[in-house]
């Protein structure tokens, strides 16, 4: 039975990725899409979770770095996603840096380990008061940055990413690219995406790649990023073949 359930794929709603996904993430995992700034991965997250409301499904979105509405007003802005209308009607949960367990962070009194304790504790109770099939997490780098050991680190994320896979939740966090925080984050991930840029001729180019995906095959190319009013697609061709 346990494995019938493992098995259940989950589209990310990024039009191109489910093919080289070989049919999306896995349903109950933890999967995290990793870059510098400005590569896409907030639109990667909300395209995710709108995904999901249009499956029917309810969807939660946590916010580390900023308040909701800030994501609300760039989403109406870029792509018409009306994230606002969705809370309203239920489809969707936010938990942001205005919620009291999260302004912690704001505090350099606080012990960085206590920090991810009381967001762990956040998450699980959020989690069991609204039930939502989808979790995304942007970003998850700013609790981890002051934790010196990569033993208490790996076991830290664990226990976040654990969350998730206990109660059925196919989350997906985003990390930056920064001091090795990212390899640790995707070391513990059930998959990893990667999104990047790159300098084609006289072009700058997306990219994105299927790093790993436990338990499956990927198509292992990397391919190109395009970013349009309607959202996020993978073009099925190399960004680095120049015209």
């Amino acid at each position: 039975m346990a494995d019938e359930v493992i098995q259940e794929r989950v589209s990310t709603g990024i039009r191109g990725l489910d093919e080289m996904l070989r049919g999306g993430f896995f349903k109950g995992t933890a999967n995290v899409v990793s870059g510098k700034s400005g590569t896409g991965k907030t639109i990667f997250g909300t395209q995710f979770l709108m995904e999901g409301i249009e499956k029917g499904e309810t969807v939660m979105c946590i916010i580390t770095s900023e308040e909701s509405k800030s994501l609300v007003r760039e989403m109406q802005a870029s792509f018409g996603w009306d994230l606002d209308s969705m809370v309203a009607e239920g489809k969707l949960v936010f938990v942001d840096i205005t919620d009291p367990s999260l302004r912690l962070q704001k505090s350099v009194e606080i012990a960085p380990t206590e920090l991810i304790k009381s967001f762990k504790k956040l998450v699980e109770s959020k989690i069991e008061e609204t039930k939502p099939d989808r979790v995304f997490i942007d970003s998850i780098e700013a609790m981890f940055l002051a934790i010196e050991s990569n033993y208490k680190l790996r076991t830290l994320i664990d226990d976040i990413f654990g969350i998730f896979r206990k109660r059925d939740v196919t989350a997906l966090v985003t990390v930056g690219v920064m001091f090795g925080l990212d390899e640790m984050v995707e070391y513990g991930a059930d998959a990893v995406v990667k999104l990047g840029r790159e300098i084609i001729g006289s072009n700058l180019q997306r990219t994105i790649y299927v790093m790993k995906l436990r338990g499956s095959g990927t198509i292992n190319e990397v391919r190109v990023l395009n970013i349009s009013d309607s959202g996020m697609a993978v073009l099925a061709q190399s960004p680095y073949l120049e015209k």
